[in-house]
């Protein structure tokens, strides 16, 4: 899997604005996003992954297509990546920040269906498991 593939699900220009906004070196963030998605491809993979939070958080999908899926979960999803990551705490929240940015940036999210407390993760999905 290459770094552009998982980095697919993200605008470049959203990744650079947040590495600028946050103080982040901007190939220390990209890094980070593209670790942050084979992590979740690895361990359990994308389609289990989203399963298992499904029944957990009560169907927190914002949004599906072939390509991604943008879910709503509790902020200790990130603390446990961050943790499993190594990430200093600011890239950690540099990095949750381009997921929320990349949330509001596609026209086709019900941001008022995200739950009170809850912040977004944009999970690209694996190109042998999309519909």
């Amino acid at each position: 899997m290459t770094e552009s593939q998982l980095l697919a699900p993200f605008d470049e220009e959203v990744v650079r604005a947040v590495a600028d906004a946050n103080n982040v070196e901007y190939e220390r963030l990209r890094e980070a996003v593209a670790d942050h998605q084979r992590t979740m491809r690895e361990n359990p993979g994308v389609e289990d992954l989203v399963y298992e939070w499904r029944k957990q958080y009560d169907d927190p999908v914002l949004f599906r297509s072939a390509e991604t899926f943008i879910v709503g979960l509790p902020p200790t999803v990130w603390e446990d990546y961050g943790s499993y990551l190594g990430l200093d705490d600011y890239v950690l929240a540099a990095l949750s920040a381009v997921h929320q940015e990349q949330t509001i940036r596609t026209e086709d999210v019900d941001l008022t269906a995200l739950a009170e407390g809850y912040v977004p993760l944009v999970v690209g999905r694996e190109p042998t498991q999309r519909d």
